[in-house]
């Protein structure tokens, strides 16, 4: 989960700037469903290394993920995997880790081929562009 919050650092330094625009309540409300699939976020840092995550979410509430780091040293893959909920806009992920059950909460927002995934703990919105599911498929 470090790399996790290494990853957020990343993002925060290498988008400038998210913004959202409301146009009242016509949209429908989220669905668990339009999460499901595989999603992809790259971003470089000011030292030249890497940072890829891959996340996929399946119908049946699991979802996995993939950090591939590649910098100085080589590539590094950390996989993690756990189960998700979703109440309207918000996605509770839960995992193991040392032995201990976490959970993390996050907002989403689907639009097109864009998922917005933002911490309920850190003011900082990720965009992933969906892809095919066999690109996370090599590191299950």
């Amino acid at each position: 989960m470090k790399k996790f919050y290494l990853f957020l650092s990343v993002m925060m330094l290498t988008l400038v700037s998210v913004s959202f625009v409301s146009c009242g309540d016509d949209k429908d409300e989220p669905k668990s469903s339009d999460l499901v699939g595989t999603w992809q976020v790259k971003a470089i840092a000011e030292d030249g290394e890497s940072f890829e995550n891959l996340v996929q979410f399946t119908k049946d509430g699991k979802w996995h993920s993939v950090d591939i780091y590649e910098g100085e040293i080589g590539v590094e893959v950390e996989v993690e995997h756990g189960t998700y909920t979703v109440s309207g806009n918000k996605m509770t992920v839960t995992y193991s880790e040392d032995g201990v059950t976490i959970n993390e909460k996050f907002t989403f927002e689907v639009n097109g081929n864009k998922l917005t995934l933002t911490s309920d703990e850190l003011p900082v919105a990720v965009i992933y562009d969906r892809v095919k599911d066999s690109v996370i498929e090599p590191y299950l």
